[in-house]
């Protein structure tokens, strides 16, 4: 293997040959592509057993099985099964325009002959683009479902794992999916995910983001994050590099995505997609891939939608896979066929994405604005909505510890962001913070037993109770002590999303 993506393949057509006590199982990574750097390493936290490329090369084995034509296979003593990567051969080469992705490697034809056993694909169209490399091709085709898509499939009775895993209950998640390459959606538009984390209602939408694995292996961890550290301020939910981004897409309400196969993915999962950038001229004209970008509502620039678009028909995304459910039976089939032994029986299930690390931040800063006042019941029900945007509306409400020392000083609340072992050690602390922020009208801070004081700037101190968040908390009470005093409520019943809850001054 050379690459993350295409160790993520592989592993989807593993599990019943790792399973079986009749095989041996072994890694080799051949380095020689610039997105392979770290794959050694996840294959031995994986506890992989792994022998070096030059080693493979001498050996016989009886099964070779490879995700990327982009090596040199024809070294290898073994039947090689290769398949692709990705869904399907749709993009050009980003090495070579005037060649198409997973069309133009060694690994299919080298010396004058064919390398592969068999090449799998997922659909009809995919054997006929083979064989117009190579009509000898045809012969060592087989075509089958998609394991990544069939994973997907299995994996949807979990949603609700997969949403708690993004802090995604009672919000509409929303998912950014990058490819990789200057026409993908991170290369074309590097801000989209602050624009959307900072200007969509903070209570109501997660928006988290995944991007191709080349770009961590090609910018590096500490590139990547400082470009998006804005916008995981903000709150962005991040997929880390190396985890499976599919539990994502199964958990996202909406897919943001470009030309990249996780458009695909997301198109035949049922998910409603708005596309951020076509792929330009990576997109070879006339494949299904090109039919289904042409398909896709575009994400307006005038704002993001209130409502989702309809998934696409599914007849586009029925031209690009086979039979969805039957990959792991076929490959099965296939692989033992090759190794001379019976399928295992019962042959292991699909087996769903397990729930994998979510890189997730609470927001240091809040706009608030007040959307809707009405009394109800001896209550009063306040209505709040609330982005991270820091600069369009409202009233701006701050934690103590945010880095950003212009917005503290520029709040007109503040909340500390630390529970304080009395009540007052608390006191003292929000007393020195308005001292400190002579803009700020009030400060808050969580005493013991949950108990929210608030100190303000006319040297009274409030204290309440709250079934909310203290950062929604500091936003009823900056709004509570604007009232004049005769009209301050006793009670506030929050209308704030996944914030929602009560607030009781006293």
């Amino acid at each position: 293997m050379r690459t993350p993506a295409a160790l993520r393949r592989l592993n989807d057509v593993l599990p019943t040959l790792l399973g079986d006590l009749r095989v041996e199982v072994v890694f080799t990574v051949d380095g020689g592509s610039a997105f392979s750097g770290g794959l050694l390493d996840h294959l031995r936290a994986s506890g992989a057993l792994i022998v070096p490329w030059s080693q493979a090369c001498q050996e016989r084995f009886d099964l070779a099985l490879a995700a990327s034509d982009n090596s040199d296979l024809h070294l290898l003593d073994a039947p090689l099964v290769l398949m692709p990567h990705g869904a399907g051969y749709h993009r050009r080469s980003a090495t070579d325009p005037e060649s198409i992705s997973g069309l133009s490697g060694s690994g299919l034809l080298a010396d004058g002959r064919v390398v592969p056993h068999t090449v799998v694909v997922a659909h009809e169209r995919q054997a006929a683009a083979l064989t117009s490399v190579d009509p000898r091709l045809a012969g060592h085709t087989l075509v089958a479902a998609d394991p990544c898509l069939d994973r997907i499939t299995a994996s949807a009775a979990h949603r609700h794992r997969y949403r708690r895993a993004f802090a995604a209950d009672g919000r509409r998640m929303v998912l950014l999916c990058s490819t990789w390459g200057r026409h993908s959606l991170f290369g074309a538009d590097p801000g989209l995910a602050r624009r959307l984390v900072t200007t969509l209602p903070a209570d109501e939408y997660r928006v988290a983001m995944t991007l191709h694995p080349n770009i961590w292996q090609r910018h590096g961890r500490l590139q990547v994050r400082a470009w998006l550290r804005a916008a995981l301020g903000a709150g962005l939910a991040l997929v880390p590099p190396g985890r499976d981004w599919r539990q994502a897409l199964v958990a996202a309400d909406l897919v943001v995505s470009d030309h990249g196969s996780l458009t695909s993915y997301a198109a035949a999962a049922g998910k409603p997609v708005l596309l951020a950038s076509d792929g330009g001229p990576e997109v070879v004209p006339g494949t299904p891939l090109a039919r289904l970008l042409a398909a896709l509502p575009r994400l307006p620039d005038s704002g993001f939608p209130e409502t989702a678009p309809d998934p696409v028909d599914a007849s586009v995304v029925d031209a690009i896979f086979h039979q969805p459910g039957t990959a792991a039976a076929a490959m099965n089939r296939l692989f033992y066929r090759i190794v001379d032994l019976p399928v295992p029986h019962p042959a292991p299930a699909t087996e769903p994405i397990p729930v994998g690390d979510v890189e997730l931040s609470a927001p240091t800063h809040y706009r608030t604005t007040v959307t809707a006042v009405r009394a109800e019941r001896g209550a009063t029900r306040l209505a709040l909505r609330r982005t991270t945007h820091a600069e369009i509306g409202g009233s701006l409400s701050v934690a103590d510890t945010a880095p950003e020392i212009a917005l503290v000083e520029s709040a007109s609340a503040v909340w500390a962001d630390f529970p304080f072992a009395d009540r007052e050690s608390a006191e003292s602390h929000i007393r020195s913070l308005l001292e400190r922020l002579p803009g700020a009208r009030l400060a808050t801070a969580t005493a013991p037993g949950g108990t929210v004081v608030a100190a303000l700037r006319d040297g009274s101190t409030v204290c309440a109770t709250t079934t909310t968040t203290l950062s929604v908390t500091t936003a009823v009470l900056h709004w509570w002590s604007m009232l004049p005093s005769g009209e301050r409520p006793r009670r506030v019943e929050v209308d704030a999303g996944t914030a929602t809850g009560t607030v009781e001054p006293r």
